[in-house]
């Protein structure tokens, strides 16, 4: 069994489907299978059941997960330790929120990787409150996280880039035709959300609850696709971030600015006490750029 079978087995999981996880792994669908059906075939045994519309995971699938899980975290912190006394491959291990893609991040970490194709690079997507813990703990070099609740007494930060929130509401709403939008006025509608514990679900509510209402929340989840296919059937309105937005863009989705913008930046974080690696400085130096 390799490491990397392991990697995939978790991204399925996490995505819930083979296509969303080639996606987001920036490899084909079949690609992923095959590698997904050698695994299985090596521990005899039959990890997901594929008879839904959604993936799941079969009892055996549920109890790899717990050991691949711990492989992973092994794996990371192995580079992380280990980095800087391999003389031919230096290493850098990033810890990244879900905005690689919709951001276009992943197009400078190619650049960075074909610059600098010595340097072995570990990036490993993770949820947002889990990201900081870990750089903490030395798990990686580097962060890419949002700005939101960072400490910047603690850590250095490198913006990447700024976004700001948006709303989104069907193209059959009855706001959809308007300019901008306070936030009071949508104090009656139904909002869908990422989840609870998610930076954008923290950013959104507080948003609203500093223009003197509670969300109603009638949908959380963890996709962003979800959110527009849902605010597309007109079942409520969203708050995401314009870069998001323009991601996941539907024809029959309404994107519309705040009256009074709400920000938020993409950095890359450090603690400030921590000796860097010369590759960590080699990558903040390539984003400067």
């Amino acid at each position: 069994m390799q490491i990397k079978q392991a990697q995939y087995f978790l991204a399925v999981t996490k995505a819930g489907s083979f296509s969303v996880a080639a996606d987001e792994l920036y490899i084909s669908q079949s690609s992923l299978s095959k590698q997904i059906i050698a695994l299985e075939k090596e521990l005899d045994l039959i990890l997901f059941d594929r008879s839904k519309r959604k993936v799941a995971l079969t009892e055996a699938g549920k109890i790899f997960h717990k050991h691949a899980l711990h492989l992973s975290k092994i794996q990371t912190a192995l580079l992380a330790d280990l980095g800087e006394y391999k003389k031919l491959i230096p290493a850098l291990s990033i810890a990244a929120i879900p905005v690689i893609a919709q951001y276009g991040i992943a197009a400078d970490i190619a650049r960075f990787k074909a610059a600098y194709p010595n340097i072995a690079l570990n990036l490993d997507e993770r949820e947002a409150a889990t990201v900081l813990p870990a750089l903490n703990k030395r798990e990686y070099d580097l962060a890419l996280v949002r700005d939101y609740g960072v400490d910047l007494n603690h850590y250095s930060a490198l913006e990447i880039v700024r976004d700001k929130l948006m709303v989104a509401v069907s193209k059959a709403h009855r706001l959809a035709d308007r300019k901008s939008l306070s936030l009071a006025e949508l104090a009656d509608e139904n909002f869908i959300m990422f989840n609870k514990g998610t930076l954008l679900y923290d950013l959104a509510v507080n948003a609203c609850r500093a223009a003197g209402f509670e969300p109603r929340v009638f949908y959380a989840t963890l996709r962003g696709a979800s959110i527009i296919g849902l605010v597309a059937a007109n079942s409520g309105v969203a708050l995401m971030m314009e870069k998001v937005l323009d991601y996941y863009h539907r024809a029959d989705v309404v994107v519309i600015p705040l009256a009074t913008p709400v920000e938020s930046k993409i950095i890359i974080a450090y603690p400030k006490k921590r000796k860097l690696s010369k590759s960590a400085k080699l990558f903040i130096e390539f984003m400067k750029k």
